[in-house]
């Protein structure tokens, strides 16, 4: 059977379509598909995010990994509505095999990450706090605790914490008493306390 001229066009047409459709599908596949993708494959170390100690990109790195675990956080705000939850970060500690104190941490750093506090800067106050951790409900530092917080106490803190701690990180990373007392008075100007003590 011969193809008339018009049908050998539309059939080269096709063709032609179909690899142009295969290619964009491929790229599409190699592709990152978002800028935390490319922050979480360029150095994604899943063992740091169990210890206790300043990492960067901390946040946005144990999003992923509980994306991986079947959790679908897309951001630090949704991060915290659901780990503020005791119930759901004891079933998710069971599932993931992990402590229930770790997805605190996690939880307490996206509270303070609210009030536009640097990631750095939040690792920094909750690490420096571990000392005053609450035995009975775990929390350690989150915007309802630093609203009460002592500016020069928590200064402090944070000397003596570096001086036990080395972590590149914090080499030239300087904190002032006028920084502290800016983060607490947004502490206590913001309206959503999600670790406030119930009345």
């Amino acid at each position: 059977m011969r193809l008339t001229f018009i049908q050998q066009l539309m059939l080269t047409v096709s063709v032609f379509l179909l690899l142009i459709c295969l290619s964009v599908f491929q790229l599409e596949k190699t592709k990152p598909s978002s800028h935390l993708e490319l922050i979480i494959n360029d150095d994604l170390d899943t063992n740091a995010l169990f210890q206790k100690k300043v990492i960067p990109n901390r946040l946005p790195k144990f999003i992923h990994f509980i994306n991986q675990n079947g959790f679908p956080i897309q951001n630090e705000f949704e991060l915290l509505l659901l780990l503020s939850n005791p119930i759901i970060r004891h079933r998710m500690a069971y599932q993931l095999q992990t402590d229930t104190n770790l997805l605190l941490l996690h939880a307490e750093l996206a509270d303070l990450r609210q009030i536009e506090m640097t990631e750095l800067d939040a690792q920094m106050l909750h690490f420096s706090q571990r000392n005053y951790q609450n035995p009975f409900s775990g929390k350690t530092m989150n915007l309802s605790l630093l609203a009460k917080a002592d500016a020069e106490s928590i200064l402090e803190d944070i000397g003596g914490w570096f001086a036990g701690n080395k972590n590149p990180l914090r080499q030239d990373y300087t904190l002032s008493v006028e920084e502290i007392e800016s983060w607490i008075c947004e502490a206590e100007a913001h309206s959503f306390k999600i670790f406030a003590e119930m009345p």
